[in-house]
């Protein structure tokens, strides 16, 4: 049915309208749509229902949401709204569009164009957007840019929980920052904590760095983030992974934990925890630590590198595998640009091109010269150890099968020639050495790998050399091994072999210089040269004394056989007598500078360990 309404009748329809309405507002409390103002109003019918159409600074509200157009279409609690579109929800929320579809009964609206939704400095862009005005949850599905100070966050699919100033990023999720980009599928987004929370696989590129994971957060406003699933990261040429990783941007610090592992051109570095700081170049690797890189491998509890510096640290006990060497300490300090590092606290360096290994408390060496300095006793004395700072450093070496233990106050090795694999040992005050067949006492010694040769040197005490019941003493002595064996020794000035089966008769051999040959470690000959003399007891074959001999000469040659002298080969006329036991006494003769050393002698291990003034 259609009415015609005049002009006049019209004109007083929209005044009474107008002012009915603004009444209406005023006064009505439901949740219906209301018009509280504008310029004019239009009134039709569409259907049978009464249809409004508002112009000029229309603004309307349903209970605290105002919504702002130039013209709206009311059709009951729906309305088209066209032109400068602003919904606004106290003074936090406005929405702003080109035009806008709003439902009332159902607290909806879908607004197009130019769509805006602004929240304190954080403002949401689209083309398309649908706003639950209950609930203030907007929702798009035709992508979205969230502008965030500096920031922008931008996806396909969208939800923003305006209450909770939760964004749910949904689809080619981008944000894009003046430090760092991430990419990602899926992400949530708190506008007010400014945390990104991750729950799909995602990439984080910041300038040379990039982190890749698969859940966890970002903090963007401190920069801080988390990440808990696959987490990696990549760095230049570095790459590294772990059950977890934490990245701290102001600092530029990489924490990866559980499982860490970082990769790098040459260098393999794993731990439960690695941190790693990008500016400085340092990484700290904690509990179950271990670095690797072309020539070496390091393990222990507490690892600290400077890769830049090529400076590392041993904190806890640990282990450095730099073949030939291998260093085992409570801590260590090493400079890798300068080849200079020291080991402290139970130290264990080992050759293993020369089986040779040092016990110390303190290792100072340095790489490129293989030049170390040992001093101190491995471990705490008290406990099973050898004296810590002011013990004694032990070296022990295989001789023949059998281990040679050497200790002093100071050890000292080197190579002469870096290019060859001589090692020369150095070993200064109260030297001892304990072999099971061999033992030695000196003021100082030299070895040299070239020639196998041990030099024993007086200060104060002459060295002596023992080997089964002979004892060997010298103003200087040598001793050669040969093929890890004991093959001769030298006795230089005041030269004196003794030998006693019993302790009570002693056969002696004197002279100016003079040299032993041994034969499975057993004397075969000696030849003495410089006012030679011997003193030796003859036995029958029931090995019982029958006399003793005593010969002078320039210089003599002899030769032995069960530990006794079979034969003496003379190089000028000797002098000889043969005493019987009868006249010789039970006390034997001895030779001018006699001397049966028992108190040096040293037993065991322990006896070159321990610490006390030498006679």
């Amino acid at each position: 049915m259609n009415i015609k309404i005049c002009i006049s009748g019209l004109l007083f329809l929209l005044f009474t309208t107008q002012i009915l309405y603004s009444q209406q507002a005023a006064q009505d409390t439901t949740s219906k749509l209301k018009v509280e103002s504008s310029e004019t109003v239009e009134g039709f019918l569409r259907k049978g229902r009464e249809v409004r159409k508002l112009s000029g600074n229309v603004r309307l509200r349903q209970e605290n949401t105002l919504i702002y157009c130039d013209t709206a279409i009311l059709d009951l609690d729906d309305a088209v709204l066209k032109g400068n579109v602003v919904i606004e929800q106290g003074d936090s929320v406005k929405i702003f569009a080109d035009s806008a579809l709003y439902y009332g009964a159902t607290k909806q609206s879908d607004l197009f164009g130019k769509v805006v939704l602004a929240k304190a400095d954080k403002k949401l862009f689209t083309k398309k957007l649908h706003y639950d005005v209950g609930n203030k949850i907007a929702t798009y599905y035709s992508g979205a840019t969230l502008t965030n100070g500096q920031s922008q966050l931008s996806s396909k699919r969208g939800y923003y929980y305006v209450n909770e100033d939760q964004l749910y990023f949904k689809g080619n999720v981008l944000i894009t920052d003046p430090d760092f980009t991430v990419r990602t599928d899926t992400m949530l987004f708190n506008t007010t904590t400014q945390i990104a929370t991750f729950v799909a696989p995602t990439l984080i590129s910041e300038h040379e760095s990039k982190i890749y994971c698969e859940g966890g957060f970002y903090d963007i406003e401190n920069d801080f983030a988390e990440f808990d699933v696959n987490p990696q990261y990549e760095r230049k040429d570095q790459r590294g992974k772990a059950q977890k990783m934490t990245w701290q941007g102001t600092s530029k610090e990489y924490i990866l934990q559980d499982s860490a592992y970082i990769e790098e051109k040459t260098r393999i570095v794993k731990a439960d925890v690695i941190r790693y700081n990008s500016i400085s170049e340092v990484a700290t690797l904690v509990g179950n630590a271990y670095y690797k890189d072309s020539t070496q491998e390091i393990t222990g509890t507490k690892v600290r590198y400077d890769s830049r510096n090529k400076f590392y640290q041993l904190l806890g006990r640990g282990r450095v595998s730099d073949p030939p060497n291998i260093i085992e300490a409570d801590s260590l300090d090493f400079n890798d640009q300068l080849g200079n590092g020291f080991a402290q606290g139970s130290v264990i360096w080992s050759d293993t091109s020369s089986n040779m290994s040092v016990y110390a408390y303190r290792l100072d060496y340095n790489k490129q010269t293989d030049y170390l300095s040992a001093y101190g006793g491995f471990g705490e004395r008290g406990n099973g150890g050898f004296g810590g700072p002011s013990g004694r450093p032990m070296m022990k070496t295989l001789v023949d099968r059998d281990t040679l233990y050497l200790a002093s106050e100071r050890l000292i090795s080197f190579k002469p020639d870096t290019a060859s694999e001589v090692r020369q040992l150095l070993a200064y005050k109260d030297v001892r050495i304990f072999k099971s067949d061999m033992q030695a006492v000196c003021d100082s010694l030299s070895f040299s790998s070239s020639d196998s040769i041990f030099w024993f040197y007086k200060l104060k005490s002459l060295p002596i050399v023992w080997s089964d019941t002979s004892q060997f003493s010298g103003d200087t002595i040598k001793m050669l091994l040969k093929n890890s064996k004991l093959d001769r020794i030298w006795l230089r000035l005041n030269a004196m072999v003794i030998n006693s089966e019993d302790g009570q008769l002693f056969n002696q051999i004197k002279g100016k210089f003079t040299t032993a040959f041994f034969r499975e470690n057993e004397v075969r000959e000696m030849y003495t040269d410089g006012n030679a003399q011997a003193v030796y007891y003859a036995l029958d074959d029931k090995k019982a004394y029958i006399g003793v001999n005593e010969t002078k000469c320039s210089e003599m040659r002899l030769y032995f056989g069960n530990n006794q002298v079979n034969s003496i080969k003379f190089y000028a006329a000797p002098e000889g007598t043969f005493t019987p036991m009868k006249k010789a006494g039970k006390e034997g003769k001895k030779l001018d500078g006699f001397f049966w050393e028992k108190t040096r002698r040293p037993r065991s291990i322990e006896d070159i360990l321990k610490i006390y003034t030498p006679i």
